[in-house]
């Protein structure tokens, strides 16, 4: 039993405590409907207040009653699939595949075939019969719910997450005319309009704390109308259900729970939450799916797992405590209607009854009753699944009883021989991603989408025509015209042979196709018929990665277990197209990518791999043969950071390079022959990871080149050089992953003629295809002005003024700190002073870091020149604004915006190292040992003793000189002043500071005293250590690049607390 909720006026009322003192709802309804007049005008005055009509829609008319001119809208659909995008960079076009976990709405009437759906952020308004969507974008997180007028005319889209909104939609043009921001603290899970469209009801999807509000949205008021905080005990609710001619009754309902809600326009509610347990009937009750009122009477329905109908009806107990329709229920019997479990639950209009009962369940099976619960008709053929959701059209059939008369095509009932089971049309989703369509009159049924109800994986584009292949988890291999938005083939290989990776061949004849069997079929891509044989079977896990040479005489894959294997074409007539050659094993981690990559003008191809043992893999193509597949080069590209993806170059760099994306977002240029890294570019939005990089296509004499990033969840298209420019960045959100959505991007794909881009959301099962206009963004970028003013927002003024000052004095120290003669004015220093500089403003990069560093500043106009870069002078340095002319790829400031972290150290960072480093295990056991400070009181602390800890610095990865140790061990510890041999001349007593350190040191170290005593640093506030950076800074950004102005102060903000930790 619960206790009462009192929150101001709003109760939570339970069986055991009732309060007596509730609204006469009754009399408030009929002092509403005295006036219908002055509701009409009101639902007019909206029109005029809250939606900004488009030009061509709407005409003039004069209200009598107000003595106004009202502007009213043209009952049309014209400007509906009408959608500028002119002035967009990246814009969604089309989604294949549909959420089929929100049901989805049917908007059909006369003359139009329209349905309401959601695909990952997006909600849209398909037009069957036309092939036409209308993509209606602004929510930032995958939207989990849907609802709509009884009319069609308004519509409702919410979804859960970091600012979530509610938006309200007129159907009519597409056009929101209401967003509710963070309307509760972690968005809606579901959503409701009652039949007017007047009011809006939303279940919060706090996990806690659960909130059922009811909204005046037409007002603009950020706060609700009535609000009702649900306990633990009643939270989890899902389900919204208004009743049908008299809204101020709501019933809502959970897995274990059913509420009935009463409320009134003065913001008065109160609820009733009836208890039913297996004892109540002797018998299992089961989860509850979903709840209706049924119309024109005091019952309300439940349907259950059991499949059973739990009939709730008046509680005569407490009648005399409401006027009019109790919201008193308890349930009075259980009606079993199916044999398997019920998945849906909804009532529609019928000719004979008036009103049915409509259930679907785990079979497939559509079942129709009548009030009495009469079976009335079943359709149990459709073999799609379990019912998700049925929507029924609203064509009028049933308000002229003539003419369903006039077909002969109707069904008969099931329990009345001879009587005509007449409903409107319907449209069915089932959990595994089926939507139907159902003609009754004549029982023509239509699949309308048949698609993915598990992971997308992978996805392909024909390299000369305008197909779409897409696989995944389900089993299906599906290719699309996506120019005519239809389905041109279809192999379906089963739920027990997942697909992991496909890939056209460089002409297009054939697709390789990768299961996570380990085995691997090449298929013709127009039949999607076996070319082979048989499938090559020598995969030893799922096959991640396929791909083709650019003149299609090799084929590679690599698999899960770190092999890699090549097929090559079959020289003889006789026998399968293609045959094994040999495979490898080159990695000892995770394989991330798999790329064939020529050079400009080169005849012959290379095959790349990298994985996360950070090693860029080179083998030899040219001398493979029967079960012999040799390594021509492992080179280790990264010392602690895992590259991610590989990709080609649009042809900009007059170099050959290897573009390579890894963890700590960032992008290397890699020399395709020595494997130098030649420049490290900082990723937007900082902190993102991009696992799947495209070359944009364009002609190579194209003003701008451009390059198509994917993140988990977001859509980037960069423009070349790159220099870290964030105005050379455009992204959107694409699949919300994360806290924002279900999605994780696992494919990227784009049309041969770089018009179309297409993702796939991996769990999410969506698949979008977008349009793409690089001319703006370069139009962008070439008129803005400034161009250095966009990397000092990078930084605060205060740390460019330091950053100058430490440039000055290293000028002095490179001419020597203590010379008497007349110092020579220079503007330059040595590129090797770069590292001092650096670690002086509290960037402390590793030697190879800073090698790079010297090496992307040396070779900068060696292909233009043919000479190196041996001094940076201070402008190039620092970007002063007068020196706009010098050529941005030698600006250093760029050289340490590009290579600092987007983030400083954090202590959990020092505590992960610890936790590592004092992880021990006897190499004869394989037990794990563990240090332990025979002092301490806590055990469980990692900690170490300071000489293993220094072992490790002098030993492991970049060792430590035991000399500089001791010299920076002195400096941090306070036993000697200064550091830093340049500046000290004087002889050093290193066996009396070795001493005194010594002597200075704990017994045993751990991450807190290291940070404290050694580092002597000072810890951050828990908030801004925890913070998710890229989260914040993608709240700003929506679907559009930050601003400087936002990233200056986010900068500013994250730099004060890094500060603590560099």
């Amino acid at each position: 039993m619960e206790d009462d909720i009192n929150i101001n006026d709003i109760h939570l009322i339970t069986p055991t405590n009732i309060d007596d003192n509730h609204t006469e709802n009754q009399s408030l309804r009929e002092r509403e409907s005295t006036d219908d007049s002055n509701r009409a005008v009101s639902r007019e005055e909206v029109d005029v207040l809250e939606l900004q009509t488009n030009e061509g829609c709407v005409e003039d008319f004069e209200d009598k009653t107000d003595n106004r001119t009202i502007k009213k809208r043209v009952d049309t659909f014209s400007n509906l699939w009408s959608e500028h995008t002119a002035d967009q960079i990246l814009f969604p076009l089309w989604t294949f595949g549909f959420n089929q976990k929100v049901p989805i709405i049917n908007l059909s009437k006369k003359g139009t075939n329209i349905i309401l759906y959601s695909s990952a952020n997006l909600v849209v308004l398909s037009d069957i019969d036309n092939k036409k969507q209308r993509l209606l974008r602004g929510h930032c997180n995958e939207v989990t719910c849907l609802a709509s007028s009884v009319d069609k005319r308004w519509l409702a889209s919410g979804d859960k997450g970091p600012d979530s909104a509610v938006i309200i939609w007129d159907g009519k043009t597409g056009d929101s005319v209401r967003t509710m921001l963070s309307p509760h603290k972690n968005g809606v899970i579901c959503i409701a309009l009652t039949e007017d469209a007047r009011y809006l009801a939303t279940l919060s999807a706090d996990e806690f704390d659960q909130k059922f509000a009811i909204w005046n949205w037409t007002t603009g008021s950020e706060i609700p109308l009535c609000e009702v905080n649900l306990t633990d005990e009643h939270a989890s609710q899902n389900r919204i259900s208004f009743k049908s001619g008299d809204y101020y009754h709501v019933v809502t309902n959970s897995q274990s729970q059913v509420i009935f809600y009463n409320w009134n326009v003065n913001g008065e509610i109160s609820a009733y939450a009836p208890t039913l347990t297996d004892e109540d009937f002797d018998k299992k009750v089961g989860n509850f799916v979903g709840s209706r009122c049924i119309p024109g009477s005091n019952v309300a329905i439940t349907a259950t797992t059991q499949g059973l109908l739990v009939v709730w009806e008046t509680d005569k107990t407490n009648l005399k405590k409401d006027v009019g329709e109790s919201r008193y229920k308890k349930a009075v019997k259980l009606v079993p209607i199916h044999d398997k479990p019920i998945t849906f639950l909804t009532i529609t209009r019928s000719l004979l009854s008036k009103f049915c009962i409509v259930t679907g369940d785990v079979t497939g099976v559509i079942k129709f009753f009548d009030t009495n619960y009469m079976l009335l008709y079943w359709y149990q053929n459709l073999n799609a699944g379990p019912i998700a959701s049925v929507s029924f059209a609203s064509r009028g059939i049933l308000d002229e009883s003539s003419m369903p008369l006039k077909s002969t095509e109707y069904p008969e009932l099931s329990t009345i021989p001879g009587e005509k089971f007449v409903v409107e049309d319907f449209i069915v989703t089932t959990a595994h991603a089926n939507m139907i369509s159902i003609t009754v009159d004549g029982g023509v049924m239509t699949y309308l989408h048949r698609d993915n109800h598990e992971d997308v994986t992978d996805l392909t584009c024909h390299p000369t025509l305008p197909h779409l292949t897409t696989c995944s988890l389900t089993g299906i291999l599906k290719t699309f015209h996506y120019e005519n938005k239809t389905v041109l083939s279809m192999r379906d290989f089963g739920t027990n042979d997942p697909i992991q990776s496909c890939r056209y061949c460089k002409i297009g004849l054939y697709i390789a196709v990768g299961f996570v069997s380990g085995y691997v079929r090449i298929v013709d891509s127009m039949t999607l018929k076996d070319v082979t044989s048989e499938p090559f079977t020598y995969g030893r896990g799922a096959i991640t990665h396929v791909d083709f040479a650019p003149l299609n005489h090799f084929f590679a894959y690599a698999d899960s277990a770190f092999t890699t294997t090549l097929v090559v074409p079959n020289k003889r007539s006789e026998g399968d197209p293609w045959v094994y050659v040999g495979r490898i094993r080159a990695h000892y981690r995770k394989i991330n990518d798999l790329r064939f990559w020529a050079a400009r003008g080169s005849k012959t191809c290379r095959l790349f791999t990298i994985g996360d043992d950070r090693t860029l893999v080179e083998y030899d193509l040219y001398q493979a043969s029967k079960n012999h597949f040799p390594m021509l080069s492992r080179v280790r590209i990264d010392q602690m950071h895992i590259p991610l993806c590989l990709s080609e170059l649009p042809p900009h760099y007059k170099e050959d390079f290897i573009f390579v994306s890894n963890d700590t977002s960032k992008f290397k240029l890699i020399n395709a022959t020595s494997f130098m890294c030649r420049k490290v570019v900082m990723a937007y939005p900082q902190a993102i990871q991009y696992y799947k990089v495209l070359p944009l296509p364009s002609d190579p004499l194209a003003t701008a080149h451009f390059l198509l990033c994917m993140s988990e969840e977001r859509l980037s298209l960069v423009m070349l050089p790159l220099d870290g420019d964030p105005l050379k960045n455009t992204n959107l959100t694409a699949h919300p992953s994360g806290k924002r959505g279900s999605g994780k991007a696992s494919a990227l794909a784009v049309s041969n003629d770089g018009r179309y881009v297409f993702t796939a959301g991996g769990p999410d099962t969506c698949v979008h295809m977008w349009g793409v206009n690089p001319k703006i963004l370069e139009d962008r970028v070439r008129n803005a002005r400034e161009v250095k003013r966009r990397f000092y927002d990078l930084l605060s003024p205060v740390f460019l003024n330091e950053l100058k000052d430490y440039y000055y004095y290293s000028m002095l120290r490179t001419q020597g700190l203590k010379c008497l003669d007349t110092r020579q004015t220079s503007l330059t220093i040595p590129i090797t002073e770069i590292s001092y500089v650096m670690r002086a403003v509290g960037f402390y990069p590793t030697e190879e870091e800073i090698l790079n560093m010297i090496n992307e500043v040396k070779y900068s106009t060696f292909c233009e020149t043919g000479t190196y870069v041996t001094d940076i002078d201070l402008d190039t340095f620092i970007q002063i604004s007068f020196l706009s002319a010098l050529p941005i790829s030698r600006f250093s400031t760029l050289v340490y915006c590009n290579y600092r972290p987007h983030q400083g150290v954090l202590y959990k960072d020092v505590e992960k190292a610890f936790n590592r480093l004092c992880h021990v295990q006897d190499s004869d056991t394989g037990k794990s040992l563990h240090f332990r400070d025979p002092v301490e009181e806590i055990k469980d602390t990692p900690k170490m003793p300071p000489e293993y800890l220094f072992t490790t610095l002098q030993t492991i990865g970049e060792p430590i000189g035991e000399t500089e140790l001791i010299e920076y061990l002195a400096v941090l510890m306070g036993n000697f002043p200064e550091g830093g041999s340049p500046e000290v001349t004087e002889s050093i007593n290193s066996a009396g500071i070795a001493k005194a350190v010594d002597e200075s040191l704990p017994m045993f170290l751990n991450a807190e005293n290291f940070v404290h005593r050694i580092l002597g640093m000072k810890f951050c506030s828990t908030k801004n250590l925890e913070e998710d950076y890229l989260d914040t800074k993608l709240r700003a950004t929506h679907s559009i690049s930050p601003s400087p102005l936002d990233r200056k102060e986010s900068n500013e903000k994250k730099q004060s607390c890094d500060v603590q930790t560099d």
